[in-house]
């Protein structure tokens, strides 16, 4: 019984060790380039993902998204500025590190037909 008790010792250690080891990478801090408020234009915020995040390579300069205003309408908002890295581990999509940009700054502007 004793050594029962021992190898399920060593077995609940060696597992709780191997959690320990695969703690999650540490997270990228960005400049998000979205929607504001109203819908009627985009503004930087700075938010944290994962290293192994996708798709913010995709939010560049030029490029447009559809703005909920909250209540009924959608706005086609094209971006004036791209997404943007302020620390943290490379992202599998690469962006650019930030430059002049800072949270709360307009980075994008409604598309007039």
């Amino acid at each position: 019984m004793k050594h029962v008790v021992f190898c399920l010792s060593a077995f609940l250690t060696l597992g709780a060790a191997g959690v320990a080891a695969a703690a999650a990478p540490p997270k990228s801090t960005i400049l998000h380039c979205g929607c504001n408020e109203t819908a009627d234009g985009m503004v930087y915020v700075e938010i944290t993902i994962s290293p192994k995040s996708r798709g913010h390579d995709e939010h560049v300069a030029g490029s447009i998204d559809s703005c909920f205003d909250g209540v009924e309408t959608y706005n086609d908002v094209v971006r004036t500025g791209s997404d943007c890295q302020l620390d943290g581990p490379p992202l599998r999509d690469p962006i650019a590190a930030c430059d002049m940009q800072s949270a709360g700054q307009n980075c994008g502007a409604l598309v007039i037909d």
